[in-house]
Protein backbone atom coordinates (compact mmCIF):
# COMPACT_ATOMS: atom_id res chain seq x y z
CA UNK A 1 0.00 0.00 0.00
CA UNK A 2 1.45 3.34 -1.05
CA UNK A 3 1.14 5.83 1.57
CA UNK A 4 -1.55 8.18 1.67
CA UNK A 5 -1.28 11.96 1.34
CA UNK A 6 -2.39 14.39 4.20
CA UNK A 7 -5.24 16.71 3.35
CA UNK A 8 -3.24 18.93 4.78
CA UNK A 9 -0.59 18.94 2.13
CA UNK A 10 -3.01 20.48 -0.62
CA UNK A 11 -3.54 23.20 1.16
CA UNK A 12 0.84 23.60 2.00
CA UNK A 13 0.74 22.76 -1.39
CA UNK A 14 -0.78 25.17 -2.79
CA UNK A 15 0.44 27.71 -0.91
CA UNK A 16 3.93 26.60 -1.82
CA UNK A 17 5.05 23.60 -3.05
CA UNK A 18 8.46 23.46 -0.99
CA UNK A 19 6.73 22.95 2.39
CA UNK A 20 5.47 19.52 1.19
CA UNK A 21 8.91 18.53 -0.07
CA UNK A 22 10.49 19.74 3.07
CA UNK A 23 7.70 17.20 4.94
CA UNK A 24 7.46 14.35 2.46
CA UNK A 25 11.39 13.81 0.76
CA UNK A 26 13.42 15.55 3.05
CA UNK A 27 11.28 14.22 6.28
CA UNK A 28 11.37 17.63 8.02
CA UNK A 29 8.79 18.95 10.34
CA UNK A 30 7.99 22.58 9.95
CA UNK A 31 9.10 24.62 13.30
CA UNK A 32 5.80 25.46 15.66
CA UNK A 33 5.75 29.15 15.53
CA UNK A 34 3.84 31.44 17.53
CA UNK A 35 0.81 31.99 15.01
CA UNK A 36 0.62 28.05 15.08
CA UNK A 37 0.49 27.91 18.49
CA UNK A 38 -2.33 30.90 18.71
CA UNK A 39 -4.16 28.71 16.20
CA UNK A 40 -4.42 25.75 18.39
CA UNK A 41 -5.90 27.62 21.22
CA UNK A 42 -8.36 29.33 18.52
CA UNK A 43 -9.46 25.75 17.48
CA UNK A 44 -9.70 25.10 20.67
CA UNK A 45 -12.42 27.88 21.03
CA UNK A 46 -13.99 27.53 18.42
CA UNK A 47 -14.77 23.75 18.85
CA UNK A 48 -16.53 24.47 22.21
CA UNK A 49 -18.45 27.12 20.71
CA UNK A 50 -19.61 24.73 18.11
CA UNK A 51 -20.92 22.38 20.69
CA UNK A 52 -23.34 24.59 21.27
CA UNK A 53 -24.86 25.41 17.90
CA UNK A 54 -27.84 24.34 16.93
CA UNK A 55 -27.95 25.83 13.68
CA UNK A 56 -25.64 26.24 10.64
CA UNK A 57 -24.46 29.98 9.19
CA UNK A 58 -27.80 31.15 11.74
CA UNK A 59 -30.40 30.10 8.90
CA UNK A 60 -30.32 26.60 8.62
CA UNK A 61 -31.25 23.71 11.56
CA UNK A 62 -28.44 21.33 12.19
CA UNK A 63 -29.98 17.33 11.85
CA UNK A 64 -26.60 15.93 12.86
CA UNK A 65 -22.85 16.78 13.83
CA UNK A 66 -19.60 15.21 13.10
CA UNK A 67 -16.55 16.90 14.99
CA UNK A 68 -13.15 15.85 14.20
CA UNK A 69 -13.99 13.06 12.09
CA UNK A 70 -10.94 11.10 10.85
CA UNK A 71 -11.21 9.72 7.50
CA UNK A 72 -9.10 7.90 5.06
CA UNK A 73 -9.41 6.31 1.48
CA UNK A 74 -7.29 4.09 -0.96
CA UNK A 75 -9.23 5.13 -3.26
CA UNK A 76 -8.40 8.38 -3.22
CA UNK A 77 -5.10 8.34 -1.72
CA UNK A 78 -5.57 10.73 0.91
CA UNK A 79 -6.07 10.74 4.75
CA UNK A 80 -7.12 13.50 7.59
CA UNK A 81 -9.43 14.91 10.19
CA UNK A 82 -12.27 16.90 9.57
CA UNK A 83 -13.03 19.90 11.51
CA UNK A 84 -16.72 19.32 11.27
CA UNK A 85 -19.17 18.20 9.08
CA UNK A 86 -22.82 19.40 9.32
CA UNK A 87 -26.01 18.03 8.12
CA UNK A 88 -28.74 20.18 7.53
CA UNK A 89 -32.35 19.61 5.46
CA UNK A 90 -30.14 21.03 2.65
CA UNK A 91 -27.56 17.88 2.91
CA UNK A 92 -24.47 17.59 4.39
CA UNK A 93 -21.87 20.61 4.47
CA UNK A 94 -18.08 20.31 5.49
CA UNK A 95 -16.90 22.85 7.56
CA UNK A 96 -13.31 24.24 7.97
CA UNK A 97 -11.81 26.74 10.58
CA UNK A 98 -9.00 29.11 9.58
CA UNK A 99 -7.35 31.29 12.30
CA UNK A 100 -6.15 33.34 9.51
CA UNK A 101 -7.51 37.04 7.97
CA UNK A 102 -9.54 35.93 4.69
CA UNK A 103 -9.22 39.29 3.58
CA UNK A 104 -11.73 39.95 0.72
CA UNK A 105 -11.81 36.48 -0.57
CA UNK A 106 -10.73 32.77 0.84
CA UNK A 107 -7.73 31.32 -0.33
CA UNK A 108 -7.51 28.38 -2.98
CA UNK A 109 -5.83 26.47 -0.42
CA UNK A 110 -8.23 26.34 2.05
CA UNK A 111 -10.69 25.73 -0.84
CA UNK A 112 -9.23 22.30 -1.80
CA UNK A 113 -8.28 21.51 1.49
CA UNK A 114 -12.00 21.27 2.65
CA UNK A 115 -13.25 19.69 -0.87
CA UNK A 116 -11.05 17.18 -0.19
CA UNK A 117 -12.01 16.75 3.23
CA UNK A 118 -15.40 17.03 2.04
CA UNK A 119 -14.48 14.11 -1.08
CA UNK A 120 -13.25 11.84 2.32
CA UNK A 121 -16.50 12.67 4.66
CA UNK A 122 -18.62 11.01 1.70
CA UNK A 123 -17.17 8.09 1.82
CA UNK A 124 -17.44 7.69 5.37
CA UNK A 125 -21.03 9.31 5.86
CA UNK A 126 -22.13 7.58 3.10
CA UNK A 127 -24.51 10.56 1.65
CA UNK A 128 -23.20 13.36 -0.80
CA UNK A 129 -21.47 16.69 0.63
CA UNK A 130 -23.22 19.37 -0.80
CA UNK A 131 -20.94 22.23 0.73
CA UNK A 132 -18.10 23.95 1.78
CA UNK A 133 -17.64 26.60 4.41
CA UNK A 134 -14.68 28.72 5.27
CA UNK A 135 -14.53 30.29 8.66
CA UNK A 136 -11.94 32.73 9.13
CA UNK A 137 -11.62 33.36 13.26
CA UNK A 138 -9.45 36.75 12.77
CA UNK A 139 -11.95 38.74 10.47
CA UNK A 140 -15.33 36.39 10.86
CA UNK A 141 -15.66 35.72 7.37
CA UNK A 142 -17.34 32.91 6.24
CA UNK A 143 -17.37 31.86 2.74
CA UNK A 144 -20.34 29.34 1.97
CA UNK A 145 -19.30 26.95 -1.70
CA UNK A 146 -21.25 24.59 -3.71
CA UNK A 147 -19.07 21.43 -4.04
CA UNK A 148 -18.12 21.12 -7.79
CA UNK A 149 -17.06 18.48 -10.06
CA UNK A 150 -14.19 21.09 -11.40
CA UNK A 151 -13.39 21.80 -7.80
CA UNK A 152 -13.02 17.45 -6.89
CA UNK A 153 -10.95 17.17 -9.99
CA UNK A 154 -8.44 19.97 -8.52
CA UNK A 155 -8.18 18.13 -5.56
CA UNK A 156 -6.93 15.05 -7.50
CA UNK A 157 -5.16 16.84 -9.43
CA UNK A 158 -3.10 18.16 -6.89
CA UNK A 159 -2.42 14.83 -5.31
CA UNK A 160 -1.22 13.30 -8.39
CA UNK A 161 1.50 16.21 -8.78
CA UNK A 162 2.19 16.02 -4.58
CA UNK A 163 2.80 12.38 -5.46
CA UNK A 164 4.75 13.06 -8.74
CA UNK A 165 6.75 15.72 -6.92
CA UNK A 166 7.42 12.88 -4.26
CA UNK A 167 8.66 10.12 -6.53
CA UNK A 168 11.08 12.45 -8.54
CA UNK A 169 12.33 14.02 -5.56
CA UNK A 170 12.27 17.47 -6.87
CA UNK A 171 12.66 20.15 -5.36
CA UNK A 172 9.98 22.51 -6.44
CA UNK A 173 10.43 26.89 -7.12
CA UNK A 174 9.29 28.83 -4.02
CA UNK A 175 5.75 30.51 -4.17
CA UNK A 176 4.71 32.82 -1.75
CA UNK A 177 8.29 34.61 -1.49
CA UNK A 178 6.45 37.57 -0.11
CA UNK A 179 5.43 35.74 3.22
CA UNK A 180 8.48 33.41 3.55
CA UNK A 181 9.60 34.91 6.68
CA UNK A 182 6.12 33.70 8.76
CA UNK A 183 6.71 30.37 7.45
CA UNK A 184 8.18 27.39 9.51
CA UNK A 185 10.76 26.05 7.18
CA UNK A 186 11.85 28.98 6.38
CA UNK A 187 15.47 28.91 7.96
CA UNK A 188 16.27 25.78 5.99
CA UNK A 189 14.18 27.53 2.88
CA UNK A 190 16.22 30.19 2.51
CA UNK A 191 19.67 29.15 1.61
CA UNK A 192 18.47 27.07 -0.91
Amino acid sequence: MEELIPVTWINKYHWCPRMVYFEAVMGYRERVTELMEQGKEEHGEEDRREKRRKTLDRRERVLRKWRRLEVASERLRMKGVVDLVVETDKGLCVVETKNAIAGRTYRRGHLYQAVAYAMLAEEVIKKPVKYVELRYLKDGKVFKMRVTEEMRRHVLWTVRKIEEMIEREEMPARRAERLCRVCGYWRICRGL
